[in-house]
């Protein structure tokens, strides 16, 4: 049985996750672009782990783990919970050129990758899903 935290925040958790997908995906151009192919997936998780090029996006992973804890949550005070956890994912996936360094390289691949910036729009349908 699927707890209603549950139901209330997968749109938006899956909505990450694909913006996450997206974001790795340019990540991985460019970061190709500057030091050669990636031999595969594996490789490139390792890196995507480790490297210091990706370390950007962390803040965003933690974002993931943090809904996947919440969905997780069976006690109804963990609708307490669900004003902070969205207002924390509106907060960090906004695009700002003048915001925090997660922030602006946000707003860099926004505007640059079409991909990026779709999943950012499913994103916020979903947020604002949410919010209601």
């Amino acid at each position: 049985m699927t707890s209603n935290i549950a139901a209330r925040l997968e749109p938006t958790r899956n909505a990450v996750l694909g913006l996450h997908r997206a974001l790795l995906a340019a990540e991985r151009i460019a970061w190709e672009a500057m030091n050669g192919r990636i031999a595969g997936n594996a490789e490139f998780l390792q890196l995507a782990i480790h490297d210091p090029w990706f370390l950007w996006l962390r803040p965003m992973t933690a974002l993931i783990a943090a809904l996947d804890e919440a969905m997780l949550d069976q006690v109804p005070e963990g609708q307490l919970k669900l004003p902070a956890l969205l207002a924390t994912a509106r907060d960090l996936l906004r695009p700002d050129e003048s915001g925090s360094d997660f922030q602006q390289r946000y707003f860099e691949f926004v505007q640059r990758s079409p991909d990026v910036a779709v999943a950012h729009g499913v994103f916020m349908k979903a947020l604002l899903s949410a919010l209601q």
